[in-house]
């Protein structure tokens, strides 16, 4: 089984890469802190934030209300939230002036820096346990890929899925194309061909059609495979610990698909880490406000009610990585853009 190797975050991240789903509405604001007092020359009289506004953008807007209001408190400045209908609009809104903040997906922020001068404060973190969205230190600021078949497809190993075939989610998918792809051709097996892939549209359809037979094998981000085991859609032999983001030795994960019965799905195998989706700014934007924005987002921590209802917080890379800025951490997908020859563009539209 070919494994990219998990080093590559723990001691330089120097070869790899939202999937995304909607987040429950914070019922409480938390009680915001004093107004930061810093050095205001040159701060923006107001600050207005990107995100893509998803299939609804009003649940977007809602979901991000107590962390507006934590930031519109502690600047002292009024700030607002625009959505945008895609990673590109989000990013043309940065270009033109419209917004002077983004938080999209990785391969788009490393677009946005290039057309719109993004720089990348803060990476979000999402708790490995779904079921329990709680600050967790422990939690890792990147995911996985991973191939998942169902046991008994004649599908045993990562080399076995040359002539199978495969559900990839979406062209523009990071976790659900892209970092498997990639995968695939640093384990020596040309997807195109000799697989026999299809595009299923959505993580979750993905997986569905492993489990109904459609196809032999899948890519799909590692949490997806328990949130659907949880809600009933398919049986899954997870990890004991029922976490994602863990780093599994090979020898774990083979274990895991030995012991797994017959007409389950199991994984076959991971990507590279990716790294998770970045708070970026304006480069441009005044360094004292950068380090206060810097601060407010390591603050959210610190707030459970605000954790639980964006089911996430920030944080910066490993420190063990000693990487010169943030916006290192996104050095592997551009080395994943080189190698599959990507046009970011097209994939943020």
């Amino acid at each position: 089984m070919a494994r990219l190797t998990t080093n590559l975050i723990l001691t330089g991240l120097v070869a790899l890469l939202a999937a995304c789903g909607a987040a429950p509405v914070a019922q409480v604001t938390p009680t915001p802190a004093p107004t930061i007092v810093a050095d205001r020359a040159g701060w923006p009289a107001r600050f207005r934030i990107g995100l893509f506004g998803g299939d609804d953008p009003n649940a977007v807007l809602r979901t991000a209300e107590p962390f507006r209001a934590l930031l519109e408190a502690r600047l002292g400045i009024p700030v607002e939230i625009q959505t945008g209908a895609s990673y590109s609009a989000v990013i043309e809104a940065m270009r033109a002036g419209r917004v002077d903040a983004m938080e999209i997906g990785p391969f788009a922020y490393v677009l946005a820096v290039q057309e719109a001068g993004a720089e990348a404060l803060a990476v979000a973190v999402y708790p490995q346990n779904e079921a329990d969205p709680v600050y967790d230190p422990a939690a890792p600021s990147f995911y996985y890929s991973v191939y998942v078949t169902r046991k008994g497809s004649g599908i045993n190993r990562l080399e076995d899925l040359r002539g199978a075939s495969f559900a990839f989610v979406d062209p523009a998918s990071t976790s659900g194309h892209l970092a498997p792809r990639a995968g695939l051709i640093k384990a020596g097996i040309n997807p195109d061909t000799e697989m026999r892939t299809v595009f299923a549209g959505s993580h979750p359809t993905a997986v569905l059609a492993v489990w109904n037979g459609r196809t032999q094998a899948a890519a799909t981000f590692e949490a997806n495979l328990y949130r659907l085991q949880r809600e009933g859609q398919v049986e899954f032999c997870g990890f004991p610990d029922q976490l994602s983001s863990v780093v599994r030795t090979d020898e774990e994960i083979r274990a895991v698909f030995e012991s797994c019965p017959e007409g389950r799905l199991a994984i076959l195998g991971f990507t590279d880490p990716i790294p998770n989706a970045p708070f970026a700014v304006n480069s441009q934007l005044p360094a004292s406000f950068k380090a206060a924005m810097t601060s407010l987002l390591l603050e959210v921590k610190e707030h459970p009610d605000l954790v639980a209802g964006l089911r996430s917080w920030y944080d910066l890379p490993p420190p063990a990585l000693n990487l010169p800025s943030v916006d290192s951490y996104y050095n592997p997908l551009r080395e994943i853009a080189r190698l599959l020859n990507l046009d970011l563009q097209e994939l943020a539209r």
